[in-house]
């Protein structure tokens, strides 16, 4: 059979599509994308070891799409993309994860929403292990379906006990491309959950109400459960049909996470309802330390606190952060590229920062520098590097941690999308975590 996996990604998505599939000797394998070859990196030649042919600088994939058996869409080629209607079949990871027999028989919980879905999704399966249930998860978490799979198969032939829960991130994207796979015809879900509503994506999607709408395909009669944000039970309601029933909502009453965040508060209650004693589920949750990139405390050295925040890829997520560290002094690294989002939603947070410095890009030239302009802050920048932006955020931390003999934090949290400069919003926060590290090495060497 020929399989033709269209993107491979940066995120190895589609790198775990093209490995799964040429396990089988019966299959050729071929990955179409548009960049050029060495965008990737070293880890070409090991694809192309396995027997798997690439294609880059694919501008115009008609012919392999005509070619293949089986398109293998990566979630980030536009769903209008002209050409998908000349394959035969077209599929993604999540389409193939839901008609495993064997997936079938585990408890699937499904995660959308525009923020909080990693958060959400790494505490439940974190709680899950803690309690010594079988779980494991993917998505949009930066694990392919296709690496679960293969992982069940593994088990299989080494006679090990099979996952009983399956905990998956869902983008719109991904619900989209897995609806239309699947021809409308959703898998049983034991609980779905929708985290949050806000405006994103707007430069892939015409509106608001088209972004949202492919979040709710996840949802209908197939749900065991749902569990959604009670600041949106209205717009649920109206929006959906005949699943009030199954319809819970979070914080809930007497929630132990209230006072920490909202994602702790949904995976506190996403377990309640799944079953499990709420001691138990404190106990669990509570050992919980975070994700990468979501306000992750990098280090704390000499009275500075470094946080690498770099998921925040929408205005509004920059003020839930400060929020989380006020009232510290911070001094916010954001900006970056613009997805057709305002910049409001980080109204309050530029405000509340001690000090302001900038990445460049579409976002921060087109959006914040007018937002920081009328409320008449004084920023940094733009800057074209992290390392410019990151020594100049220092540096203020610094000055103002010895004239105030106070704990500074040193935050990034950018609001803006990330391509211009750095290949994704992980590269960006690496860069920046290695930049912390570095400087930490940097004065114990002066030190000594």
């Amino acid at each position: 059979m020929n399989i033709l996996v269209l993107g491979l990604g940066l995120n190895g998505g589609g790198r775990a599509a093209a490995l799964y599939f040429a396990q089988n000797p019966e299959n050729t394998v071929r990955i179409s994308d548009i960049a050029k070859r060495e965008v990737f990196g070293e880890g070409i030649k090991e694809l192309e070891g396995k027997g798997i042919q690439c294609v880059f600088e694919d501008i115009d994939p008609r012919d392999n799409i005509r070619w293949a058996d089986i398109v293998i869409k990566n979630p980030a080629i536009p769903q209008n993309h002209p050409h998908l209607a000349l394959a035969k079949v077209l599929s993604n990871d999540f389409a193939y994860l839901f008609n495993s027999e064997d997936v079938k028989k585990m408890k699937v919980i499904c995660v959308t929403g525009t923020k909080g879905k990693t958060t959400t999704v790494a505490a439940i399966h974190h709680a899950l292990t803690q309690m010594g249930k079988r779980s494991i998860y993917c998505g949009n978490i930066g694990v392919s379906a296709f690496t679960v799979l293969e992982e069940i198969e593994r088990r299989k032939r080494e006679n090990e006990e099979l996952p009983e829960y399956v905990v998956c991130e869902l983008s719109s994207w991904q619900v989209h491309d897995t609806w239309i796979a699947l021809n409308g015809h959703m898998p049983n879900i034991e609980l779905a959950i929708f985290t949050s509503i806000y405006a994103d994506h707007q430069n892939a999607y015409n509106s608001i109400s088209s972004y949202v709408n492919d979040k709710l395909k996840l949802f209908g009669p197939h749900c065991r459960y749902i569990l959604i944000d009670e600041r949106i039970k209205k717009f649920f309601a109206q929006n959906t049909h005949g699943l009030s029933k199954k319809t819970k909502l979070f914080p809930g009453l007497y929630n132990p996470f209230i006072k920490h965040n909202r994602e702790l508060c949904c995976a506190f209650r996403a377990l309640k309802i799944l079953g499990f004693h709420k001691k138990d589920i404190i106990k669990a949750v509570s050992t919980y330390k975070g994700m990468p990139h979501r306000i992750e405390n990098v280090a704390i050295e000499d009275n500075i606190m470094y946080v690498n925040d770099s998921a925040a890829t929408i205005s509004e997520a920059v003020s839930f952060s400060i929020n989380n560290l006020f009232p510290l002094s911070i001094h916010l690294i954001c900006g970056g590229t613009d997805k057709e989002l305002k910049a409001l939603g980080m109204q309050k947070a530029i405000r509340t920062a001690s000090t302001v410095t900038l990445l460049d890009g579409s976002f921060t030239k087109k959006k914040l520098i007018p937002l920081l302009k009328k409320n008449k802050i004084k920023y940094s920048g733009p800057f074209r590097s992290m390392e410019e932006a990151f020594n100049v955020a220092k540096k203020n931390a610094e000055l103002m941690r010895d004239e105030s003999n106070k704990m500074q934090v040193v935050l990034l949290s950018p609001g803006a999308a990330s391509f211009e400069l750095f290949k994704n919003e992980f590269d960006r926060g690496d860069q920046f975590k290695a930049l912390v590290m570095n400087s930490l090495t940097n004065k114990e060497t002066k030190e000594d």
